[in-house]
């Protein structure tokens, strides 16, 4: 398959969609990360980015200060950072498993300044090398989706946040109902690490389909407890 501007968006897509493991995502994503921007942000109209980061911010704003220190979880090329930036947060760490993906999100600028303040190549998989309790917030968008990261990876992110944290994890609507996040979040609020638990449903493409689980994200939202 050729990944470069004139590829279907559809058949990029479909690839994603496919990967089987973190070394399958690590191949796609080198091949991929130079056009990806244009080849599927741009083409396919995403806008999945704008709407998460427009749900943190929304629920952030009486909790989280500008300054804060947060955390894009699976931030590819940076798109969510830098909605994030708009919204007026400026201490933003990014952690994506790809280092050509996070190469391009270290040339993501906002004001003349970089986006993110480090950069972490990591597998969402595995135990994270970062401190509990380090971030004030997170987001996340197009990592908890087929072929990606499933619900086993939740109470990671969880730890690095911070008590009284806020996330707003995006996980597309086909994906969480075929691997149950549901029952995921449902035990971390009932082991009292989460509160607040709300689903919102936003969606993924500026055309998407009314209800299609495939151009819908359930963007998960609570407090770290």
């Amino acid at each position: 398959m050729s990944h470069d501007d004139t590829a279907p968006v559809d058949e990029l897509l479909a690839a994603a969609y496919s990967l089987d493991g973190p070394e399958a995502s690590r191949s796609l994503y080198a091949r991929w990360a130079d056009t990806y921007d244009s080849s599927f942000i741009a083409a396919s109209k995403y806008v999945y980015h704008d709407h998460v980061a427009g749900v943190f911010a929304e629920n952030a704003q009486r909790t989280v200060a500008p300054t804060d220190r947060l955390v894009d979880i699976g931030c590819g090329t940076g798109v969510a950072g830098l909605a994030l930036r708009h919204c007026g947060f400026v201490a933003i760490d990014g952690i994506d498993i790809s280092p050509e993906m996070l190469q391009q999100a270290s040339t993501k600028r906002h004001d003349g300044t970089a986006v993110y303040s480090n950069l972490i190549e990591a597998d969402l998989t595995q135990p994270l090398a970062i401190a509990t309790g380090t971030y004030a917030g997170a987001v996340s968008t197009g990592t908890f989706t087929h072929g990606h990261v499933g619900p086993a990876a939740l109470a990671e992110v969880v730890r690095i946040l911070r008590p009284g944290a806020i996330a707003a994890i995006g996980i597309n609507a086909a994906h969480f109902s075929a691997f149950d996040f549901g029952p995921t979040l449902d035990e971390l609020a009932g082991a009292g690490r989460i509160s607040g638990l709300q689903l919102i449903d936003v969606p993924i493409y500026a055309d998407a389909e009314s209800g299609d689980p495939d151009q819908t994200g359930h963007v998960a939202v609570f407090t770290v407890t």
